[in-house]
C-alpha cells in the first residue's frame, strides 16, 4: 500500500480500537501483504481458460434463444388477446346505434371548406394570429414601427390568444 493509504488506515482502525490495538492490527495487514507478494498466485493455464471462455458463449447462446422464445410467445399471446378484444367491442349490431362524430358538428360547418369563416370566434382568433406573425416578421426584419415595444410581448400576446383559443 502507499502511505497514504497506510495513514488512513492507521486513522480508521484507531477509531475503532485503542492505538496499540490499531498498530498490532495494522502490523499483522503489512505483514500479510508482505506474505501475498511473496507468493504470487500461478497464471491460469491457456486451455482453462480457452475452455472457460467456449462454456461463457454456449450458456450466452442459450440465453439468447430462450429470451428469443419467451419474446415471440409473449408477443403472440398480446397479439391473440388484441384480436379477441378487437371482436368482442368491434362492430356493433344496429339495433345500438352509436354518436356519430359528423352528428356533433353542425351540417353547415360539416359541409364548408373553411372552418374560420363559419365560426366567429375560429375567424376572429385567426386574424389575430394572422396580425401577430405580420407584426413578429416586420420586428425581425428590422422594417417595423408598430406601436407594440418588443418581440416577446408579441410572443406573449401570441401565447394567450393560442390559449384561449385552445380553452374554446
Amino acid at each position: 500500500m502507499r502511505d497514504q493509504a497506510h495513514e488512513n488506515l492507521v486513522e480508521l482502525l484507531q477509531r475503532f480500537m485503542d492505538e496499540s490495538a490499531a498498530q498490532a492490527a495494522h502490523e499483522d495487514i503489512q505483514a500479510g501483504e508482505r506474505w501475498l507478494a511473496a507468493c504470487p498466485a500461478p497464471a491460469p493455464n491457456a486451455q482453462v481458460l480457452a475452455a472457460l471462455k467456449v462454456q461463457m458463449a454456449v450458456s450466452a447462446l442459450r440465453r439468447r434463444r430462450i429470451t428469443h422464445w419467451v419474446r415471440a410467445s409473449v408477443a403472440t399471446a398480446a397479439a391473440v388477446i388484441v384480436l379477441a378484444v378487437i371482436g368482442l367491442l368491434g362492430p356493433r349490431s344496429a339495433s345500438q346505434s352509436p354518436m356519430s362524430i359528423a352528428t356533433l358538428i353542425p351540417a353547415a360547418i360539416w359541409e364548408s371548406d373553411d372552418f374560420t369563416a363559419d365560426d366567429l370566434d375560429l375567424a376572429y382568433f385567426s386574424s389575430e394570429i394572422g396580425q401577430i406573425e405580420a407584426q413578429m416578421q416586420a420586428l425581425d426584419g428590422g422594417e417595423s414601427e408598430i406601436g407594440i415595444g418588443a418581440p416577446d410581448e408579441l410572443e406573449l400576446e401570441l401565447m394567450a390568444i393560442q390559449a384561449e383559443f385552445l380553452k374554446g
